[in-house]
């Protein structure tokens, strides 16, 4: 039931999200290159295989109506895509990019890895860059892509597992529905969705693309899983103090995992472990609490000029509606409420 509300939820800020690409379509020709309504089967394939891959599309129902909307996020691209009515994809390899999909209504069979999956709302999708698969949408689907480029992943699991030359993972199929995974899934979906609402800058999108890359090579299991069980070289206390010295010097810009690992010295599995078995958390929820820390100090001793937003973006929060969750979370009251009592 829970899984249900999340996945409507996501489908609601997926609408609001594109809802301006398709009311501008007709008046832009940028708007146009991000909403496409098609109702010829064949128009719609060729403008889906410039986007993804080679592909045979079947039409098993009446009323074609092609709706794909997307948006680019660096290394990231969201899509919502709907047929309006019973279709079936025989697709190529995709090759340069992994494609997670997000089932928002409707329903979708999946044969791929030698196995058969069948889901409706919340059903989550993997086509990796080397695996051929085959789709049947019922008439009702909607679905969201999010498309990341397989570079960033191959960068993120070299970081990883330590192994530059690594084979490049090949994900399972699809995500088991009600299991923690998937629902961490949707969370994350709901975060990028948000950030994409705002229109991060170059800096923010390195956070957001870490974030979708780690979720995908430390919790889908893949073909490369077994090296993240192999046992970690204990680090130093001084790669530990190393990694909080950088987080506090650089606590209001951007940081991303690897760039805390590298000035730490050690890996980003290493660097994680240390702050597991040392601090009972993870680096990024460390330098949350820090951030949080120093926002509180600074609220507190605001004068009257001194706004939330420019608090909050000095201390190193992209995303404000986050901040403030963050925040009410911590101290049990809203940044504004903390801003108004230290202005006194």
């Amino acid at each position: 039931m829970q899984q249900h509300a999340h996945t409507r939820e996501l489908g609601r800020e997926a609408a609001s999200l594109f809802r301006p690409c398709a009311q501008a379509a007709g008046n832009a020709a940028a708007a146009a290159a991000s909403f496409i309504r098609c109702r010829d089967p064949a128009e719609a394939s060729a403008r889906l295989r410039s986007a993804y891959s080679h592909h045979r599309l079947s039409v098993h129902g009446r009323r074609f109506d092609m709706r794909f909307e997307c948006r680019r996020l660096g290394a990231l691209e969201l899509a919502r895509l709907r047929f309006g009515t019973e279709v079936e994809l025989d697709q190529q390899a995709a090759g340069g990019f992994t494609l997670i999909t997000t089932q928002l209504e409707g329903a979708s069979e999946i044969v791929a890895g030698g196995g058969v999956h069948r889901g409706g709302a919340g059903m989550v999708v993997l086509d990796s860059a080397a695996t051929p698969v085959r789709k049947r949408f019922s008439a009702d689907s909607c679905r969201l892509n999010l498309r990341i480029e397989q570079g960033l992943l191959a960068a993120k699991w070299a970081a990883l597992s330590g192994q530059a030359d690594a084979a490049p993972p090949l994900f399972q199929p699809a995500l088991a529905a009600g299991l923690p995974a998937q629902a961490r899934w949707l969370a994350l979906l709901r975060l990028v969705l948000g950030w994409a609402q705002v229109a991060p800058g170059a800096a923010l999108l390195r956070q957001l693309e870490e974030m979708v890359a780690l979720y995908l090579l430390t919790e889908v299991p893949h073909s490369q899983s077994a090296l993240l069980h192999r046992p970690l070289p204990a680090p130093a206390p001084r790669h530990l103090r190393r990694a909080e010295d950088y987080m506090r010097a650089h606590a209001g810009q951007p940081l991303t995992l690897a760039d805390i690992a590298t000035a730490a010295g050690v890996g980003i599995r290493t660097l994680s472990a240390a702050f597991r078995d040392s601090r009972g958390t993870s680096p990024m929820a460390w330098l949350r609490e820090l951030r949080l820390e120093g926002a509180r100090q600074d609220l507190l001793a605001a004068g009257p000029a001194d706004t939330v937003a420019e608090i909050a973006i000095r201390r190193g929060f992209g995303n404000l509606g986050r901040f403030a969750a963050d925040y009410r979370r911590r101290y049990g009251e809203t940044p504004s409420a903390t801003l108004r009592r230290g202005s006194y």
